[in-house]
């Protein structure tokens, strides 16, 4: 993954690490200038640099109105930059910080339902205690946790009150569509496995708004080279099989943001004027897709020999 060009992000302090659950552990971050981070939104996410320059997504998961950043990094298989924080990253170290970055937020609903496994709570819980105080609308949140013995991001769940609950499976979690009220709009975060069954357990008509914290399998055909032209730049560019277009971009000098790599956080999304786009991505809907007006660089491609993007 190439980092991103001209943006370098800012200096943050540690102000501290702990586990929280069974490999998920709470980053508190603050400025280390000792001013006041940039606000956010319920959803925001910001990308922590790692020591080699490739950045990772984590959602935002404490108030708003606070002057530290609350990060829920779980840990992943492999030495990646999860297991920097689970295992290096200590109170006192300063780490580059970028964003923060809003392509998951709270839309309207007539009444909200939340439903998350593991560190999918991140984005969620904010969310959540926004509709809560709001005390406007009906509201429940799920979270599938199955710690054993850290207990702690069980209670703050907990916490906020009879209609939020922790169940130990997905299937306990998935219960909570049944009989789902007409109107209710369903935020779900977490593994694509668990996503993807809360958006088919709820079916075609629910509005169902997800955040992936993985990449999902896809099925794709072989790469071919196909040309791609910068409309603002004026220039044409080849990209070659086995270089994704994010790359390619980069290597002409577009400035295009970058985060997870793997097509589920948005931040490379980059709007196309003309061709067909084979999407691979898990952020677009599937009304984005078929308009075919937006590409997430990273992992999707033209489906064509040529596409125009507004760059």
């Amino acid at each position: 993954m190439t980092p991103v060009p001209g943006d370098r992000g800012r200096e943050c302090t540690v102000t501290g690490v702990r586990p929280v659950a069974d490999r998920i552990v709470e980053v508190r971050l603050e400025a280390a200038d000792g001013g006041r981070l940039p606000r956010w939104a319920p959803g925001a996410h910001v990308d922590l640099v790692a020591p080699t320059g490739l950045a990772r997504p984590y959602s935002l998961a404490g108030d708003p109105t606070e002057r530290s950043w609350r990060l829920l990094v779980a840990r992943s298989p492999g030495a990646g930059a999860s297991a920097h924080v689970h295992d290096t990253l200590r109170a006192g170290d300063t780490v580059r910080v970028r964003g923060p970055r809003h392509l998951f937020s709270l839309g309207g609903g007539s009444r909200y339902l939340f439903l998350c496994s593991g560190a999918g709570i991140a984005p969620l819980l904010p969310m959540a205690r926004m509709v809560r105080a709001a005390r406007v609308y009906p509201w429940s949140l799920v979270h599938v946790d199955t710690s054993a013995r850290l207990l702690s991001l069980r209670a703050e769940v907990e916490a906020l009150g009879p209609t939020a609950s922790v169940v130990p499976t997905h299937a306990e979690g998935l219960a909570a569509l049944d009989g789902l009220p007409r109107g209710t709009a369903v935020y779900a975060a977490g593994s694509s496995r668990f996503v993807d069954a809360v958006a088919e357990a709820a079916g075609a008509d629910a509005a169902v708004h997800r955040q992936r914290f993985d990449a999902p399998a896809r099925a794709s055909g072989p790469d071919r080279p196909y040309e791609v032209v910068l409309a603002r730049r004026g220039e044409r560019i080849r990209v070659e099989p086995g270089t994704d277009l994010l790359t390619a971009l980069h290597e002409a000098g577009a400035d295009v943001p970058v985060s997870c790599g793997a097509g589920i956080c948005g931040a490379c999304v980059v709007p196309v004027l003309q061709g067909a786009v084979e999407h691979r991505d898990s952020v677009l809907t599937a009304g984005e897709r078929t308009a075919g007006r937006r590409i997430v660089t990273c992992v999707s491609r033209a489906a064509a020999d040529r596409l125009v993007l507004d760059l």
